[in-house]
């Protein structure tokens, strides 16, 4: 099996975002450490929008000069190391801005379909050409959206193909959400290691795209009752390294304390505890996409994501979208 350890590279889109340090640039490091200490390279689905603003911002705001060197040194770095780079969209930053030393987070188009066509091929081909400008190589093929919010495909698929974006890993089997400012709906996505699509990334047809589905698992109540309860006992081993709160989800989490819900296999928090689990549920399948967060990074789960790559690196292959291309 090819398992992808994928990674979002962001900031916190709450009412407090947390550092370029503590989110991304620190946990970033150490998930590095883990991966050369195994021989695996990982990829990073990158929010572009952050740098733009950040390079925007720091020619009035000196503090931020800092946060951007760091930011687009890492990056340099991860991508001459053999990591995958990848684009990875939050369309919010558009509105959003900084003031009073700290991030203003502007979320009523959180949605790359909440802009009209021409803004859309506009900050899809702007945020490729920073990222590529980045590691200096028409490297980005592969997206993420943020908040899954791929739907409706028809909408980006004109500038994909300019672009020559050819896989999305927005996906994961029978997820659904909707609220105010973000919304996705994969109930009929296949039970699929990866398909070609070509209007809706839940169809399987003929067409110039592939997805690769986030690993999906279906999960208790119990589970995240215990989450919540082991991140009260044990701070120093659960509490995210991240020091920023997460955008708003109304009634997300009474619906994971009192339902079964489906969610993504994940790195993130106590969702580590799971990779085992995911493993033999995916056991038929090609491909294993885990999806994990800088941010939402814990020592319980660097532990458990080194535990879980030595366990497996001699059974499975651990690759990246780049690799898998090259050969």
């Amino acid at each position: 099996m090819n398992i992808y350890l994928t990674f979002d590279y962001e900031l916190y889109f709450g009412e407090r975002t947390g550092t370029a340090k503590n989110c991304i640039l620190h946990p970033t490091q150490l998930l590095k450490e883990v991966a050369d200490k195994h021989g695996v390279k990982l990829v990073q689905f990158v929010d572009v929008g952050y740098i733009i603003k950040l390079e925007e911002y720091k020619i009035k705001h000196p503090e931020l000069e800092e946060d951007y060197q760091l930011i687009t040194d890492q990056i340099r770095l991860l991508y001459q190391e053999g990591h995958d780079i990848q684009l990875h969209i939050h369309p919010h930053w558009e509105d959003s801005y900084y003031s009073e030393g700290k991030w203003h987070i502007v979320a009523k188009r959180y949605k790359l379909p909440d802009f009209d066509n021409e803004n859309i091929e506009r900050i899809v081909s702007t945020y490729k050409q920073k990222l590529e400008s980045l590691t200096e190589k028409e490297t980005a093929f592969a997206f993420r959206a943020g908040g899954w919010c791929i739907q409706p495909f028809e909408k980006f698929r004109e500038v994909f193909i300019k672009n020559k974006i050819a896989i999305d890993s927005s996906v994961f089997k029978n997820g659904k959400y909707s609220s105010e400012q973000y919304s996705y709906d994969f109930l009929s996505a296949p039970d699929e290691s990866s398909w070609t699509f070509n209007y809706d990334p839940c169809k399987i047809e003929t067409g110039p795209f592939t997805e690769i589905p986030i690993g999906s698992i279906k999960n208790s109540p119990l589970f995240y009752w215990k989450l919540f309860l082991l991140g009260r006992l044990n701070p120093y081993m659960h509490k995210p390294f991240g020091d920023g709160v997460p955008i708003t989800a109304p009634g997300q989490r009474k619906k994971l304390l009192t339902q079964y819900t489906q969610n993504t296999v994940s790195l993130d928090g106590y969702n580590a505890a799971l990779l085992d689990k995911a493993l033999r549920e995916h056991h038929n399948k090609k491909e294993l996409v885990i999806i994990g967060h800088p941010k939402s990074l814990t020592r319980f789960g660097l532990n458990a994501l080194d535990q879980f790559i030595a366990k497996n690196k001699s059974k499975h292959q651990f690759t990246t979208f780049q690799i898998e291309r090259s050969k």
